[in-house]
């Protein structure tokens, strides 16, 4: 084998394992986020929208899990009614990991694929309008993941959203958003970013004060 041909073998195999690891990390972050979700829906017997009501407390959960060796937080999800489609919800949350605030939308359907060029638009009511790219992998399980710039934070705190669209391979799926729950999104927003991590004994230890 030449010099030539071993430096571009070694190229490739370099990317693959980079890719591997690039794959494995968001597999760790879908199955952890389902973890989540699972843990509110499971408390109720039928999901519906959040409009109804705000909330006034953060509702923070932290549990001993860790997301690529570390320990992450998320808030309770959102959940939003699909205006195009009937008896279709979106879960909208946010989770935390290190200093770093992430957005995780997933479609609760089967088999909806996101499309890779464009995924998220959220449209405000003063009329501007941000584009959110997928993070998480080309994927079929209708799931979203974004860390947000602090300028997209500042955006989403500061102004109130009045649609979210999301573009899919079967059809671009669209939900209103309600007063009560710009309210939860601004709530959780400022709950995150004012929330430290804490590290296993903590949660062990907060868990047992409660009892």
């Amino acid at each position: 084998m030449s010099a030539g041909s071993s430096i571009r073998h070694s190229k490739q195999n370099v990317k693959l394992a980079s890719d591997k690891n690039y794959s494995m990390k968001y597999r760790q972050l879908l199955l952890a986020l389902l973890l989540v979700f699972a843990l509110f829906l499971r408390a109720q017997q039928k999901t519906t929208d959040s409009s109804g009501f705000a909330h006034f407390d953060c509702g923070i959960t932290q549990t001993k899990q860790k997301l690529d060796k570390k320990f992450f937080a998320s808030t309770p999800p959102v959940e939003l009614r699909v205006s195009n489609e009937k008896h279709t919800y979106t879960i909208f949350q946010f989770g935390k990991r290190k200093n770093k605030i992430y957005l995780y939308i997933r479609i609760l359907a089967d088999d909806i694929c996101l499309k890779k060029e464009k995924n998220v638009d959220v449209f405000f009511k003063n009329g501007e309008i941000i584009t959110l790219e997928n993070e998480y992998p080309l994927n079929c399980n209708a799931f979203f993941a974004r860390q947000l710039s602090r300028k997209e934070l500042q955006k989403i705190k500061g102004n109130d959203i009045r649609l979210i669209k999301i573009y899919t391979y079967k059809k671009n799926y669209e939900m209103d958003i309600s007063e009560v729950q710009n309210q939860d999104i601004h709530l959780y927003i400022d709950c995150l970013s004012a929330y430290k991590i804490k590290k296993s004994d903590e949660v062990r230890l907060k868990k047992k004060d409660r009892k």
